[in-house]
């Protein structure tokens, strides 16, 4: 009992500070911020006032009690906290502290959905295990790297990337919100998936443990069946794991325009299969997918982020087709607020994100 009542007094110690700390935020910058989370910082500077004057109170009463040393000592330490906390604007503890993360709870599940969303961005996120060194920092399993994906990238944002379908916290789809109605009877299009933008069939073809999987004492299981090529890299090939788990080339997708899209590579293809009200087209005949207007520049700052991060291979075309794509659909205000978490998570930047906006 006594080490519950110590856990949750240090979490509420914890919360409490951190709240203090995002109230110095200036209100030049969060004018601009929708209502709700406005109001989240109006509490939260009510909070840190209340702290201030309740940290008032027990030091006049602390001091009274020990007396004149016991009161310069007490003074002395409340004047320390207050220049930690005023200096506390701008700090990001996860740079500061870097291991801070795997300590903390989820903001989310400790302040509750509006406190937790609005600090969000500044909570210390755990060191992901796998990649580093010339390598992202990424999820050790890609059911993690999906519950990253939904839960801190696209946090706030639940939109699917091609059709711009919202969907709920049980990741399921509101068919209705995007024109795609008429798929109602599909039990996968009423799901959202996570979509490699840079399939890993692409650039798995070119691993020997995706080709020769039998190749690997590693990749037998249990029984001693063959596993298949991604399980077999995912297993035994590093670059391959980080790649696949690369925050930067996942997106959340409709489930039946994800099993629809394949492996094929992107391009142009006005007569391919649309989607209802949808911007996104496939031809299967010619492996070809041409993407909405909008998301154009996004996927091609991530094609080429992949090719220079991993070495994979992209054709002269594709190469000058994404160039294009890039300039002609400039970066804009959630690409640029995706890559800043993701680049926190992964201690990595897309530059193409990052220049676009210089």
């Amino acid at each position: 009992m006594l080490r519950l009542v110590v856990a949750k007094t240090r979490d509420l110690a914890i919360g409490l500070a951190l709240i203090s700390a995002v109230s110095f935020v200036p209100v030049s910058i969060t004018a601009d911020w929708p209502q709700s989370a406005q109001s989240a910082m109006a509490i939260a500077r009510e909070v840190r006032t209340l702290l201030v004057e309740v940290g008032g109170d027990l030091t006049r009463v602390a001091g009274d009690w020990l007396g004149s040393t016991g009161a310069e000592f007490v003074n002395a330490g409340g004047a320390l906290l207050s220049d930690a906390l005023q200096g506390a604007d701008g700090i990001d503890l996860g740079i500061q502290l870097p291991g801070l993360g795997d300590l903390l709870p989820d903001p989310n599940a400790l302040f509750g959905d509006l406190i937790g969303d609005l600090i969000g961005d500044w909570w210390p996120h755990p060191t992901l295990p796998a990649g580093g060194g010339d390598l992202p920092h990424v999820a050790g399993s890609f059911s993690k790297a999906k519950e990253l994906l939904y839960d801190r990238v696209y946090r706030g944002h639940r939109v699917t990337a091609y059709c711009g379908c919202t969907y709920n916290r049980k990741r399921s789809v509101d068919l209705a919100s995007c024109g795609l109605d008429g798929y109602a009877d599909n039990a996968r299009a009423r799901r959202v998936e996570a979509e490699h933008v840079f399939p890993a069939a692409q650039f798995g073809n070119f691993r020997r443990c995706w080709r020769q999987p039998e190749a690997y004492r590693a990749c037998r299981g249990a029984a001693g069946a063959l596993l298949s090529g991604r399980e077999c890299c995912l297993r035994v090939d590093e670059t391959f794991l980080a790649a696949h788990n690369d925050l930067q080339n996942l997106i959340p997708a409709v489930g039946m325009i994800n099993g629809d899209r394949r492996d094929y590579r992107w391009g142009m293809a006005p007569g391919g299969q649309r989607y209802g009200d949808c911007g996104i087209r496939i031809d299967s005949g010619g492996r070809r997918v041409q993407p909405p207007d909008a998301l154009r520049g996004d996927i091609a700052r991530i094609m080429l982020y992949m090719r220079d991060t991993y070495g994979f291979r992209l054709s002269r075309q594709d190469e000058r087709l994404f160039e294009a794509w890039s300039n002609l659909d400039p970066v804009d205000a959630w690409e640029l607020k995706r890559h800043a978490r993701i680049a926190r998570l992964q201690g990595r930047e897309n530059g193409y994100v990052v220049e676009s906006t210089d």
